[in-house]
């Protein structure tokens, strides 16, 4: 068959054509990745007290896309900054003047939030300047707002000229606002009233060589921001207006004049380009806001009800999960797009029709188009007031002395500046500083990368020593672990989970689980059991966000960022239910040594532990030496495979290790830098945090090391005491107590094992070794570099050691306690009693909780920090005493924390966990210890059942001292029915005990001879007798 050579050409030509459309589309993107449009909006609106008129003023900025805006005739002053700065969701500077007349602010929308921002109010309430940097630039934005009269304006303009001097001729300036004077007698409809004030600001437009940005883009059109009617006679003025440095115009593609219903002025609204300056959101998040509009609730019914119709037509259900989630996306920007489509449509069109209006009632003088002009400006008023009646249930604005609820919104007042997430710049390998954005993105990607790459070497799990004569789940554990997922597992999962956390990849919160739950449960009960059948998610659920938080240190060197994994809350679920699943049986198999994420245990057993041998081994001179390892990104070397072997030598059954294998097959990671994500990468080790299992699995994972620990070490003896300590473990902050240089060289050598069967690392240049007790044999030697020190350490967030090193934890505390304090003066005045009572209970004392329950202060510290909070309750005139303000509300107090009380709380805790709590754990039979050097007495728990007042507690720390006192606070009361023998037998002879027999004797030495044939309880004087009683009754 012969082709026309026209067929022909027409071919190419459409084939080039497209090839030509497509370059030029990757051309468009290119450019669009590359450039930021910046929109820079000024409105003055004529008084913003209320509430109402602050969120339509909040709507217009959504509306119109504002990244930065100008504001005059704010109105604000210190009473009202707290509701700006807690109803806007952004960044809001004020400048206030008085409640009646001036303030300027500049909003930053929440998109367009500054790295950094100086702020300088040039004249208050007037002349406000606000340096911001952001990732390629630096720009000066000044908000004007010009005095009425003449000779203030005058003296206002000099002021403006001086102030513009400081501005770096490389920085992008945006100088706008209400100038209260015109440049050009275009610029009005009637001559200028002042013209010595037009001389003056035309004297600094030049001098400065500034561009008039609408003027310059609309050159001899007419178009005013203000409207005036007296006597039916509009007076027009384009008052309001952008400067910026004319080398700098080129960067502006639009400027447009915007009628506004709630002001006599117009809003004026420029648009311009720069290279990025901040990416929008990394990915689509949905709005939670739309979880309170009945409308959308039903229609997204309807739309899920036909989603499941097409079940059918997909290969599986997973992909029909994954299809339906991008539809999710889709139907949510649908249905917001079009309500703002239908607003903005109407706004657009009133718009229009009031500058009509306006240029008709100037040119004609007709009072019957004023009429209808100020019908039109209020119909906008009004149909902006509608929109924004939703916003103002829906985030429930009320004034600060109103918010008395310990809210989540109300905690967040408090602003965290040290929590920015931008990474400046970061070392590379080679330790040469890259803050190029490209190359920190290549950094950091390179890095975690090769953090997720398997170390492991093939087949190096089997039959290794680490995985031997490991404890094992019971096999009516594995029953239950292997049982079907149910919906009520899920639903359980599911209320237990916090809201408000950041959502996974999807973009779906867990509050949209949790409001259509029963439209979307059993289908996400269908996924996960086909998930669990074939051993792999959804592809949605497999790819984490990792975001990164910094810690302490350098934070140049990428490993000082912690990576947190943002997963879908699908995988959440399912992690939550087999977490729960998990946590029953973990005692069974964790040693109670090792407390991270072990139900019945706490940090404080580690913390208590700790503090008590320092204390004992000093006390006994016991040589003893604590090594405290940093174990070098300990959650994410984890290798899977090592895992798997693991659990199942634990002895977990295969169905539920191949449950917990599911969240971890074909996984990938995408990272998040700087607000924009990189290319995903393959995760083949590493334990997710970010995940419920997470802590239980890493527990395990640890848990065959330290087994070889506690079965190759000498450990710790302590006299009178049948237990032998070698570590404390919470998590991946283990101590190890060594006694001699072999102990040294088994603990390394462990190490060194452990690494090559799990990749496991330990830091040593990091870790830190604390020497206890004389040594007179020789100090043992350390490797790699780490050496022993003296005194004292800080452990789990609290310094632990001699005495010097516990005071460490009080210095300068007071001072941190009233900066803390001092942050919060800005909101005190608005503020009623009750939400000054939340902030000194839950944000300012809640600080102090973690180190007063297990160490103890001064008096004195406690005096002076309770004075700190009573000062900040009342701000100046003290009305009642400090007694009534502690009472609970109810009974006509403030419930303002007393923390002497709190303190006594604490040791009340402490002695029902000595006294009640689980056998097996550490510090209570080193607490023992302690207890028994008490009078010689030789007793531990039988001291609780004698008169403080009788004993001698000289020798013991503070903080057991503090317990004992708070104890006699007490009077103890027993049951006169003993059905148990053990504690019978415990029962004092001596100290004010209720079987005291030496309070009934005349013999004045009969005390003496007790104590020296060392009878003190009752089983000892049974003991003497060699009477042998079986049972209570044959005492009573």
């Amino acid at each position: 068959m012969l082709t026309s050579p026209w067929v022909t050409m027409m071919v190419n030509l459409g084939g080039t054509m497209t090839n030509a459309l497509y370059l030029y589309g990757l051309v468009l993107l290119f450019f669009s990745l590359l450039m930021s449009e910046v929109h820079l909006a000024t409105l003055n609106v004529n008084g913003s007290r209320d509430a109402r008129k602050r969120v339509m003023v909040y709507e217009i900025i959504k509306q119109r896309n504002i990244s930065v805006a100008f504001l005059q005739e704010t109105h604000s002053d210190q009473k009202n900054a707290a509701d700006w700065g807690r109803e806007f969701d952004g960044v809001s500077v004020l400048s206030h003047n008085s409640s009646v007349s001036g303030g300027v602010a500049i909003l930053f929308n929440r998109n367009f939030v500054p790295i950094s921002y100086d702020v300088d109010e040039i004249v208050k309430g007037r002349l406000l300047k606000v340096r911001a940097c952001f990732e390629n630039h630096v720009f000066v934005f000044m908000c004007v707002y010009a005095p009425a009269a003449p000779l203030e304006r005058m003296l206002f303009l000099d002021t403006l000229c001086l102030s513009l001097q400081n501005c770096c001729s490389e920085e992008f300036l945006f100088l706008g606002g209400d100038f209260n004077c015109t440049e050009l007698n275009l610029d009005r409809n009637h001559m200028e009233p002042h013209l010595a004030s037009r001389k003056r600001l035309i004297h600094t437009i030049k001098k400065y060589d500034l561009c008039d940005v609408w003027r310059s883009l609309n050159k001899d059109e007419r178009q005013y921001t203000w409207a005036h009617s007296r006597d039916n006679v509009m007076s027009l003025a384009r008052l309001d207006r952008f400067y910026c440095f004319k080398y700098h115009f080129s960067i502006f593609n639009r400027c447009y004049i915007t009628p506004v219903g709630f002001t006599d002025h117009s809003m004026v609204h420029c648009i311009f380009i720069v290279s990025t300056v901040k990416p929008k959101s990394a990915y689509w998040h949905f709005n939670n806001n739309l979880l309170q509009d009945e409308f959308f609730k039903e229609s997204f019914k309807f739309f899920w009800e036909a989603h499941r119709k097409t079940k059918p037509g997909f290969s599986s259900v997973q992909q029909w999960w994954d299809v339906g989630k991008v539809q999710i996306k889709q139907f949510t920007q649908q249905y917001t797009l079009n309500v703002t489509k239908e607003l903005t449509r109407s706004l657009d069109f009133l718009e229009k029709q009031i500058i009509e209006l306006e240029s008709l009632a100037h040119s004609t003088g007709d009072p019957c188009f004023l009429e209808v002009y100020s019908k039109k400006k209020a119909q906008m008023s009004d149909l902006l007031g509608y929109k924004t009646q939703g916003a103002l249930v829906r985030s429930r604005l009320q004034n600060i002395d109103q918010m008395d609820a310990p809210s989540k919104y109300f905690f967040n007042l408090e602003k965290k500046n040290g929590q920015k997430r931008l990474i400046h710049a970061l070392c590379s390998e080679n330790g040469v500083l890259l803050s190029d954005p490209a190359e920190i993105r290549q950094r950091a990607v390179l890095f975690y990368q090769d953090l997720y790459r398997s170390e492991l070497k093939s087949g190096i799990c089997k039959e290794n020593s680490f995985l031997e004569n490991l404890p094992k789940v019971s096999e009516e554990a594995n029953g239950d672990l292997s049982k079907s997922l149910t919906l009520g597992e899920l639903y359980k999962a599911l209320q237990s989970m916090e809201s408000g956390r950041a959502p996974g990849i999807d973009g779906l919160p867990v509050d949209f689980y949790k409001t259509f739950w029963v439209e979307m449960g059993v289908d996400l009960l269908e996924v996960l059991n086909d998930c669990l059948s074939k051993g792999r998610l959804p592809l949605s659920c497999r790819r984490a966000v990792i975001t990164l938080l910094p810690k302490k240190g350098d934070l140049t060197d990428i490993r000082n960022w912690r990576p947190v994994s943002l997963l879908c809350n699908e995988y959440k679920l399912l992690s939550k239910a087999l977490a729960n699943r998990l946590a029953g049986v973990l005692d069974q198999v964790i040693h109670p040594d090792q407390t991270y994420c072990v139900p019945g245990r706490s940090i404080f057993d580690n913390i208590s532990f700790i503090r008590d041998i320092f204390y004992v081994s000093k006390l006994l001179n016991i040589n003893c030496g604590l090594v405290f390892l940093d174990q070098e990104k300990a959650f994410d070397r984890v290798e899977h495979s090592y895992l798997w072997s693991t659990l199942s030598a634990f002895g977990f059954c295969e169905s539920f290790v191949d449950m917990i294998r599911v969240l971890y097959c074909d996984v990938e990671s995408v990272l998040k830098i700087n607000g924009g994500l990189c290319a995903p990468f393959r995760v083949l080790r590493g334990i997710r945090q970010g995940c419920s299992l997470s802590g239980m699995l890493y527990s395990l994972a640890i848990e065959p090391l330290l087994q070889q620990i506690r079965s190759k070490l000498c450990g710790l003896s302590l006299p009178v005491c049948d237990n032998k300590f070698y570590l404390s473990a919470y998590a991946d902050d283990i101590v190890v107590l060594l006694n001699n240089q072999s102990d040294v060289h088994v603990l390394f050598n462990l190490f060194e094992d452990f690494k090559q069967l799990s990749s496991a690392k330990v830091n040593w240049k990091k870790s830190e070794a604390i020497l206890i007790g004389q040594w007179a044999e020789g100090i043992p030697h350390l490797p790699a570099g780490l050496f022993w020190g003296r005194g004292g350490v800080k452990y789990l967030g609290v310094f632990l050691g001699d005495e010097s090193a516990l005071q460490k934890n009080w210095e300068g505390f007071l001072g941190k306690f009233q900066s803390r304090l001092d942050k919060w003066q800005w909101l005190l005045p608005n503020m009623s009693y009750r939400g000054r009572a939340l902030i000194a209970n839950n944000l300012i004392a809640s600080s102090l909780w973690h180190r007063l329950a297990c160490v103890d202060p001064s008096p004195q510290f406690l005096t002076e920090a309770q004075a700190l909070l009573v000062n900040f309750f009342w701000d100046k005139l003290h009305w009642t005493s400090k007694s009534i303000l502690f009472l609970p509300k109810e009974e006509g107090g403030q419930g303002l924390i007393h923390l002497q009380s709190r303190c006594a709380a604490f040791r009340l805790q402490f002695v029902k966990s000595f006294l009640d709590g689980p056998v097996h754990i550490g510090w209570r039979a080193v607490c023992c210890t302690i207890l028994r050097t008490v009078g010689s007495f030789g007793l531990d728990k039988p001291l609780f059942l004698m008169k403080t007042t009788k004993l001698d507690l000289s020798g013991l720390p503070a903080f057991y001292q503090s317990i004992f006192k708070v104890w006699g606070l007490f009077r103890v009361q027993k049951t006169e029915n003993f059905s148990s023998l053990h504690w019978l037998l415990q029962e004092p002879l001596i100290s004010g005990a209720r079987l005291d027999v030496t309070a009934h004797c005349n013999l004045s030495g009969f005390s003496f001879l007790l104590q020296k044939s060392r009878v003190f309880t009752l089983g000892h004087l049974l003991a003497l007798t060699e009477i042998h009683i079986e049972n209570s009754c044959f005492i009573l």
